[in-house]
């Protein structure tokens, strides 16, 4: 069984929509340097666990970044299509539902790069 991180990478790999825009660019917490565009990282921002169900619910942030606003955009809206209320088992691990909690339009000073920050909840079986 893969860990829900990386079954959530590969539930964004397996979208055609995003798959055509970043190929296999998804990456844990930050880019690499010189990172081609339009790319996507993850990064887990909290883990509350409730030990009676055994649900854990975890709190997750989808960077979408891109050189051209329009493509972040549209990266950003395939992540979301993607993703929101996704419910079923990924590479073994049972997801009752991921939802879309918010994102807002960002960009970097110094490197003028797009960047729209997505966070979902995964609520999911330990």
């Amino acid at each position: 069984m893969t860990s829900v991180h990386g079954a959530l990478r590969n539930l964004l790999l397996q979208d055609t929509t995003v798959a055509d825009l970043v190929s296999n660019r998804i990456y844990p917490l930050r880019l690499p340097l010189d990172c081609q565009m339009p790319a996507i990282s993850i990064h887990k921002i909290s883990n509350p666990i409730d030990h009676v169900t055994g649900f854990a619910t975890p709190r997750y942030q989808f960077s979408c970044w891109s050189k051209t606003y329009v493509q972040v955009q549209q990266l950003s809206d395939a992540v979301i299509d993607c993703l929101n209320r996704y419910k079923g088992v990924a590479d073994g691990n049972p997801i009752k539902q991921i939802a879309y909690l918010g994102s807002h339009d960002a960009i970097e000073d110094v490197s003028g790069i797009f960047h729209v920050p997505i966070d979902f909840k995964i609520i999911h079986m330990r």
